[in-house]
């Protein structure tokens, strides 16, 4: 059951509205936004997953009072939502049933079987009916939203330059490596000195023009011994002090000496640098339109709903 209880938590994250909106049993009746209704039990799964994730992290009067908070949160959203809803009622705002098969589909492919998606829906109480009429609802709401609030979103050039000129150091790279490891732990049952002994002979052959990678899969205990020892990318700030000290200052294709920290013995092969590197406004334009969108989006759309909300009716029970 817990196992279903997770996938159908995927099941609600895929949706663009949050999660809130899926909640949709008739019990009792908390708030009324105009023809709309908020119910407990919605109210209750929406908060049941922070319930689990608090009641062993927390005292009995912080978990009253984190769930206390989480419901407030979630009532306003809630209230939000349904506001939405019921304009786009209100305005015939109408969908595709292409669009919601496509929602539904989406939905099932999250699910090993179609069998554990539909007990994943009785465990909710909801029906595939149901489920289809809240993502036509959640579709009706997006796309009044864009109607209402996207698009009447606009970036200039001028808004562009100005954003990257302010976040300059957002749209910087930091020299990087890509590098391999060698890695030899010190253990209890071996003496210090046959250690020793091995780190040496792996030195030597080292020195020698030996194969990193090779050496790097028989003795490695590190990251990535089964790939030679490859590591990845690493940037400043990654790495051990005193092994950062000593990599940074290295050349492509070095492999450096032995390198003793606590964790224990240390080889280091430099397999690629990178330098520092800014992104051209060109190449940063697509994520600054997008996060001026978002914020753009997000100021309109509070606007928008507080007008909403002046004309609405709202009863709590």
């Amino acid at each position: 059951m817990k196992k279903i209880r997770l996938l159908f938590l995927t099941l609600v994250f895929l949706t663009s509205i949050s999660a809130v909106s899926y909640a949709a049993v008739i019990d009792k009746i908390v708030v009324v936004v105009n023809n709309e209704v908020i119910t407990q039990g919605e109210i209750d799964r929406i908060l049941a997953p922070a319930y689990e994730q608090y009641k062993s992290m927390l005292s009995e009067e912080q978990l009253i009072k984190k769930l206390d908070d989480a419901r407030q949160a979630v009532m306003a959203q809630l209230i939000e939502e349904k506001l939405i809803l019921s304009e786009a009622k209100k305005q015939n705002i109408e969908v595709d049933e292409k669009d919601v098969n496509a929602k539904v589909a989406e939905a099932k492919k999250r699910f090993p079987s179609n069998e554990i998606f539909e007990e994943a829906l009785a465990a909710q109480h909801l029906s595939l009916k149901e489920l289809r009429v809240k993502f036509k609802e959640q579709l009706m709401t997006k796309k009044l939203i864009d109607q209402k609030v996207g698009s009447k979103v606009f970036i200039t050039p001028n808004e562009i330059v100005e954003y990257y000129n302010k976040h300059a150091q957002e749209f910087s790279r930091p020299e990087e490596l890509r590098l391999s490891n060698i890695l030899i732990k010190p253990k209890e049952n071996v003496k210090v000195e046959k250690t020793v002994e091995l780190v040496s002979e792996i030195s030597k052959r080292l020195k020698a023009g030996g194969d990193f990678a090779k050496l790097a899969k028989v003795y490695s205990e590190g990251p990535g011994a089964k790939e030679g020892g490859a590591m990845g990318y690493v940037k400043r700030g990654d790495l051990l002090p005193e092994i950062e000290k000593v990599v940074f200052d290295m050349k492509e294709g070095e492999v450096s000496g032995i390198i003793r920290t606590k964790v224990g013995y240390h080889f280091f092969k430099v397999d690629e640098k990178k330098a520092p590197e800014s992104l051209s406004i060109s190449d940063a334009r697509q994520s600054i339109e997008q996060a001026l969108w978002m914020g753009k989006m997000k100021e309109k759309s509070k606007e928008w709903i507080e007008e909403l909300r002046k004309n609405a009716y709202i009863a709590f029970k």
